[in-house]
C-alpha cells in the first residue's frame, strides 16, 4: 500500500468515514453517537469491544485514514474505531449500555487504547483498491449491498469515455475478481438506485436497511429469463437503457413485499430459479400473479407428465394431512367440506376409469 506515513494518533482525533459503504445513507453526515448506535444494533460491535477490552488493540492491523480539513478520517477500520471510542467514553453508547459497562468494569486499564496506529494516505482513492480486494473478494467480505456501493464508488473514479466492459475489466483486476461479476454487481446497484428513487415502489417496510439485496442481484443478473423480462442487456454500453420500469416494479413486489405472515411471493432465495422458468411461460406467470403460489405456478412450466405426477403427489399429501386432523375439526367444518369431498370423489373415479 502506498501510504504516506504510519502514526500513533489519539482516539479523540479520529473520525468516522460518513460515506462508508456499510453505513445506510440516513447516517451520512450523522454524529458519532448515531453511528455508534447503529453499529451496536446492526454490526455486532459488542464482540469486538469485548475482544479489545480483554486483549488490547492489535497493533499489527493499523487503521487506514486520510486527512481532510484538519481531521483524520478513518476509511478502513470504522468498527474498530467505534469500539475504541466506546471503551474510552461509556456515554457514547446509547444502547446496550449495561453490557458495555460490564465489559469496561472487567477490563484492564492498559487494554483500553488512548492511541492507535494509523496508516495515513494522501487521498481516498489510494485506499479504495485495497478495500476492494479485502472486502469484495478477500477474507473480510462485506454483504452484497456494501460491496455494490463500494464498487460503484470505485467505478465512479474512472471518468474516461472508455467502454463499460473495459472499465469493468480494469476494476476487476484491481480487486482480484471477474469482469462479468463487477458488471452484474454494478448493474444491480443501479437497479437499487432506481428502486430507491421510486420510494421502493411504496412496498411496506422496504428500505436500504431491510432489503435483501442479494435476492435482487440473483434475480436480475444470474437468470437469463428474468434479465430478458426486465429488458436488461449486459452487452449494451448501458445495460439498463431500455429497462421496463413497470416489470421491474412487479419483480420488486414479488421479491420484497410481505403478506400478513411475513412471507414474500418468491419465498426462499432458491425459488428464484423457479421464477426464471415461470417468467418464460405466460400461463405460469398468470397463475403466479393470481395465486401468489410459486410452486403451483411452476408446475405449469413443466411437461404434462411432470405436472400430472407432481400434482397427484401434492394432492395425496394434502389428503393425508386432512385425514390426520379429521377427528379434531368441528362438525360445522366437516359438513361444509362434504361438497368438496364429493367433487374429489367424482374426479378420482373419472381418472381411474380413464387409466383402466
Amino acid at each position: 500500500m502506498n501510504y504516506q506515513e504510519l502514526k500513533e494518533i489519539e482516539i479523540e482525533k479520529l473520525h468516522f468515514d460518513l460515506t462508508n459503504p456499510r453505513l445506510p445513507k440516513r447516517l451520512y453526515g450523522a454524529g458519532e453517537e448515531k453511528v455508534i448506535e447503529w453499529m451496536l444494533l446492526d454490526a455486532s460491535l459488542i464482540d469486538l469491544i469485548a475482544s479489545i477490552a480483554n486483549n488490547g488493540f492489535f497493533p499489527g492491523e493499523p487503521l487506514l485514514a486520510i486527512e481532510e480539513n484538519n481531521k483524520f478520517i478513518i476509511i478502513e477500520g470504522n468498527r474498530r474505531l467505534a469500539a475504541c471510542k466506546v471503551l474510552n467514553n461509556y456515554n457514547l453508547a446509547t444502547v446496550k449500555s449495561k453490557s458495555i459497562q460490564l465489559l469496561i468494569d472487567e477490563s484492564s486499564v492498559q487494554n483500553i487504547p488512548k492511541k492507535v496506529p494509523v496508516f495515513l494516505f494522501k487521498e481516498r482513492k489510494d485506499i479504495l483498491a485495497y478495500l476492494g480486494y479485502r472486502h469484495v473478494t478477500g477474507v473480510k467480505s462485506w454483504g452484497a449491498l456494501p460491496k455494490a456501493k463500494y464498487l460503484f464508488e470505485l467505478f465512479s473514479l474512472d471518468t474516461s469515455d472508455r467502454p463499460l466492459k473495459i472499465k469493468c475489466q480494469e476494476l476487476a483486476k484491481k480487486i482480484g475478481s471477474r469482469s462479468d461479476y463487477v458488471l452484474k454487481l454494478l448493474t444491480s446497484y443501479n437497479l437499487f438506485q432506481i428502486l430507491e428513487d421510486n420510494s421502493f415502489f411504496k412496498i411496506k417496510d422496504l428500505s436500504e436497511e431491510t432489503i435483501e439485496f442479494s435476492n435482487l442481484v440473483d434475480a436480475a443478473t444470474r437468470f437469463g429469463n428474468v434479465s430478458k423480462y426486465l429488458n436488461i442487456d449486459f452487452n449494451s454500453p448501458e445495460p439498463l437503457e431500455n429497462l421496463d420500469i413497470d416489470k421491474f416494479q412487479k419483480l420488486s413486489v414479488w421479491l420484497f413485499e410481505r403478506d400478513i405472515n411475513g412471507r414474500t411471493m418468491i419465498g426462499e432465495n432458491r425459488n428464484i430459479r423457479l421464477l426464471n422458468d415461470i417468467i418464460a411461460s405466460p400461463k405460469a406467470i398468470k397463475e403466479f400473479e393470481e395465486t401468489r403460489n410459486i410452486r403451483d405456478a411452476y408446475l405449469l412450466t413443466s411437461i404434462p407428465d411432470d405436472i400430472f405426477s407432481e400434482s397427484i403427489a401434492s394432492a395425496h399429501k394434502s389428503l393425508m394431512t386432512s385425514k390426520d386432523v379429521f377427528e379434531h375439526v368441528s362438525d360445522y367444518i366437516k359438513e361444509d367440506s362434504i361438497a368438496t369431498i364429493e367433487s374429489i370423489k367424482i374426479i378420482v373415479k373419472k381418472m381411474l376409469k380413464q387409466l383402466s
